[in-house]
């Protein structure tokens, strides 16, 4: 929220998931899908047919032209795979032109295609054999804290901390994650890798040399996902779009499968919706990406979190207002009924009527200078309120019941900024008080008309609290605030 200074939102969010490996020419863009088993051994998910979306509900259009249905499918009617991609320039940064990305072939689905088979593409492997198979690979890898096993064996992943791009939302138990292949294994057959050698499939079912092609998402989005494509499905999570597209198209462009009209109008839809400038060119145009994918994300004023497993945060502020899935609604920087240290809290609403948010290994932070990470589970439920504070014990803390009690953060009584961060690096909501907006001994309420992100970026929306606490201070936390006069 703007107080006094410009407010800032990230452009778009990228998770540094494999550090030690393969960050170089070929890493921008594409991140997830298809409806893969969310447990080592479980049966076949189905390709579930569901109703398309209106291609009309996306602007775009096509230039390239369609080639015929083949009447005796064979390898020869189709060009060769490739395994390059450049998806982007150094150049393409802030004031120095747009994000290049390349325009995929267009082609519409032959009705005379082999017969798709979910067998024929040998996934999960454990190819360098040391027990840990593709999937239990992918969740160390993507888990924000270090991850736990089943044994000591270290071969089945039980735990760890993942933040699912589809919706925005974390988990910690590996049941609660598939791992996704962004563009699905269905969709890649139809598109070109019907043609393909088993050697071939395999490779494309077991790829980790991205970070975009495997990824963890939350189990029922993937499978409501299923093999559908960005014509028929996109994430809920709509911020998540323009990087979606991106992926895609980095997948397809990588492994040489080609887009339907419908599905090209789709993924310039969502790439219309990025907040940097993206010009769409042909793939040898495109540039290389940076080796260092770091200094590449801080050129595009980025946050994340480095290293995989790393809690040390790193945030490039962005002039836009945020908006996210968690809300920021009440601060009490300056108590009156017990000293500050003792009595400092702020309240953070889940508007989602339907989900819980779990903010284990999520970070407070204020601005980019400091911060720590929630190391426990901290449920809040839907609609429902969380306060976080300097003290948890009632009897000091002014009388208040408290969620999570942290340290190493003091608020400031003439202004100061908040953020809350998810475990990728997005900062979810960011709120800038000043001076003007500190009541001594009670405080500063969020209007419950204005429950969301972007509305609590408008000063006008917050004022003093009004209900009475136990111990004599004033405010609602952890229930729904006061109204604003």
């Amino acid at each position: 929220m703007g107080w006094g200074r410009t407010s800032w939102r990230e452009k778009i969010v990228f998770l540094r998931r494999r550090s030690s490996a393969i960050l170089a020419p070929f890493i921008l863009l594409t991140v997830m899908a298809t409806a893969c088993n969310s447990v080592p051994g479980a049966p076949d998910l189905p390709d579930v047919e569901l109703p398309a979306i209106p291609s009309d509900n996306f602007g775009g259009s096509n230039s390239t032209p369609q080639r015929p249905a083949p009447t005796d499918p064979t390898p020869a009617d189709y060009p060769n795979p490739t395994s390059t991609i450049s998806l982007a320039t150094p150049d393409a940064m802030p004031g120095g032109g747009s994000i290049l990305v390349p325009r995929l072939e267009i082609a519409e689905i032959p009705t005379d295609l082999p017969e798709y088979s979910r067998s024929g593409w040998k996934h999960w492997n454990d190819t360098d054999k040391d027990c840990q198979n593709t999937r239990a690979e992918v969740l160390i890898e993507e888990s924000a804290v270090p991850p736990t096993f089943k044994n000591e064996e270290r071969c089945l992943v039980i735990s760890g901390l993942w933040e699912g791009p589809y919706t925005g939302q974390s988990f910690t138990e590996a049941s609660d994650v598939d791992i996704d292949h962004l563009v699905p294994l269905k969709n890649a057959h139809l598109s070109g890798g019907w043609q393909w050698d088993d050697d071939r499939r395999e490779d494309y079912a077991n790829s980790m040399t991205t970070d975009y092609h495997l990824i963890a998402v939350e189990k029922y989005a993937n499978r409501a996902k299923g093999a559908r494509g960005p014509e028929e499905w996109r994430p809920p999570d709509t911020s998540y779009h323009c990087e979606y597209a991106y992926y895609w198209i980095a997948v397809k462009a990588e492994w040489g499968l080609t887009a339907t009209n419908a599905e090209w109008s789709a993924l310039e839809k969502m790439l219309s919706e990025c907040t940097l400038p993206v010009e769409i060119v042909k793939n040898e145009e495109a540039g290389t990406v940076h080796p260092d994918l770091a200094w590449f994300r801080e050129q595009l004023g980025l946050s994340t979190i480095v290293g995989g497993n790393s809690a040390t945060l790193v945030a490039t502020p962005t002039p836009e207002p945020f908006s996210g899935s968690l809300v920021i609604t009440e601060i009490l920087p300056d108590p009156s009924a017990v000293r500050d240290a003792a009595g400092e809290w702020f309240e953070v609403h889940n508007p989602d009527p339907d989900s819980t948010v779990n903010l284990q290994g999520w970070a407070i932070r204020k601005g980019a200078e400091d911060g720590l990470r929630i190391s426990d589970k901290v449920k809040i439920p839907p609609l429902g309120y969380v306060v976080l504070a300097r003290n948890g014990n009632r009897s000091t803390n002014g009388g208040i019941s408290v969620g999570y009690e942290y340290q190493g953060i003091s608020l400031t009584n003439d202004g100061d900024i908040v953020e809350l961060v998810a475990p990728s690096g997005r900062i979810v909501d960011r709120v800038e008080y000043g001076e003007d907006l500190v009541f001594p001994g009670a405080a500063t309420s969020l209007d419950p008309g204005a429950t969301d992100a972007g509305a609590n970026d408008d000063p006008a929306n917050w004022c003093r609290a009004t209900s009475a606490l136990p111990n004599g201070d004033f405010g609602t936390p952890g229930a729904a605030n006061d109204s604003c006069p």
